[in-house]
């Protein structure tokens, strides 16, 4: 399976000019390639980490999920992003994973409360694991990086990880280990894609990369000349060889994750 991430600069609080530029990286990905499963934009793409500015939060059928709809259908291809989104008098961190046919939405966990993220939006409750063609992928944004527990493969229920983020690049240091951590220990592929470029707040580097279920980065079959984006190939077979191979997932330990004293 081919996954592109696309690790783009983000205009602040400009939801048009960004899904314009983010236009730009989807025409060049197509120009030098094809065959592509899942294209992956970062965390609050549209906006950029604003979570003060409550008006930029959108409907389901906002400008920006709106957008990711079309895409996939132009283009027949997996998309995923997260994006600020107001429902039932709420407001939620949201991951969008779209295809031509079906949608899926994941609601951030793990609030950033340091940044005061957790004062504005609500905390999501549910793990969402899509199917994929033959792949299951578990949907993470940003911070969840830092949870395990969270993250754990119970029974081997997916196969990738995928996380969008706006990591700071003062903190970057611990990106790389984290996400080889938790592809070891879950036995499964983890795709981690940060944007670039600076905010009021923050400045960010492009830092996305993918680990395999070893713990070894790898190689990007091809990378656009400025690093805005990269296209990886990932290979179901190998997985289910290491797998089968190297049992340790049947050693787990069996729990269950609880959120306000119920059961997820």
């Amino acid at each position: 399976m081919k996954i592109a991430l696309c690790q783009t600069s983000v205009f602040w609080e400009e939801t048009e000019r960004n899904l314009n530029n983010h236009q730009i990286t989807i025409d060049s990905l197509f120009k030098q390639n094809s065959g592509i499963d899942i294209i992956v934009f970062p965390e609050f793409f549209s906006t950029g980490f604003s979570i003060d500015n409550k008006a930029i939060a959108e409907s389901m059928n906002g400008p920006s999920a709106t957008w990711l709809r079309r895409v996939s259908k132009d283009c027949s291809v997996a998309i995923m992003a997260s994006i600020p989104i107001y429902e039932k008098g709420r407001y939620y961190n949201r991951v969008f994973f779209v295809t031509p046919d079906n949608e899926w939405h994941y609601d951030k966990r793990h609030l950033f409360s340091y940044g005061g993220e957790n004062k504005v939006f609500s905390q999501g409750i549910d793990r969402v694991i899509v199917k994929y063609k033959e792949w299951n992928i578990l949907l993470q944004i940003c911070y969840d990086l830092r949870f395990p527990v969270w993250a754990r493969n119970r029974g081997l229920e997916y196969d990738l990880i995928i996380n969008v983020a706006n990591w700071p690049s003062s903190r970057e240091s611990v990106v790389n280990p984290l996400v080889r951590a938790r592809a070891i220990e879950n036995l499964c592929y983890y795709a981690f894609v940060n944007r670039t470029g600076s905010d009021p707040q923050n400045t960010y580097s492009p830092i996305g990369f993918i680990s395999d279920y070893k713990g070894n980065q790898l190689a990007p079959i091809f990378r656009d000349s400025d690093d805005m984006w990269s296209l990886y190939d990932l290979n179901h077979n190998d997985l289910k060889r290491f797998r089968d191979g190297f049992r340790a997932w049947k050693d787990g330990d069996k729990f269950v994750i609880k959120s306000d004293d119920e059961s997820i």
